[in-house]
């Protein structure tokens, strides 16, 4: 590591999509989705960029798209199609592609040789991914309907949770 804070990491592991590589980094056992063509996703996104007042710092941005040709995310080449809910890669993100895209999905970033860009599946379409202080990780795989649900959890409510 350097003074500025860059590791230098073996990319032999990652895979080429488009001018994009990529890893996962986490990926549930069982997986929703997975992303499609068509998808109304949105992802948390992790990067290294700028404030106002010209402080760098690590930042993260919710981006909620649609999947697919003519999108803001494209079906292939972008890293992020095929990702399960819950899945959480590393894309590196060579310059020419960070300024014609990323750069304006993404408040801050810096324009280096080779972004890091961490990224999680938060919602694909109904479904949705969400994480607790308690470590806890659900996937509701479909909305609740207030019919069937007469109250919602609340701090103290005790729940029982089947898994294999």
């Amino acid at each position: 590591e350097d003074e500025e804070g860059i590791v230098e990491e073996d990319l032999s592991d990652y895979i080429t999509e488009g001018d994009i590589l990529y890893k996962t980094l986490w990926k549930p056992k069982d997986c929703a989705g997975p992303t499609d063509d068509g998808d109304d996703v949105t992802m948390v996104m992790e990067y290294y960029g700028q404030k106002e007042d010209g402080t760098e710092v690590e930042m993260e941005h919710a981006l909620t798209t649609k999947i697919g040709r003519g999108q803001t995310i494209r079906s292939k080449g972008d890293g992020l199609f095929g990702m399960c809910l819950g899945e959480h890669r590393r894309l590196v993100i060579p310059q020419h592609v960070l300024r014609n895209k990323y750069k304006q999905l993404l408040p801050g970033i810096l324009d280096s040789v080779n972004t890091y860009l961490e990224v999680e599946v938060t919602r694909i379409n109904q479904m949705s991914w969400h994480k607790f202080e308690s470590g806890l990780l659900m996937a509701m795989l479909e909305p609740v309907e207030s019919e069937y649900c007469s109250r919602t959890v609340v701090a103290g409510d005790t729940l029982a949770v089947e898994y294999e």
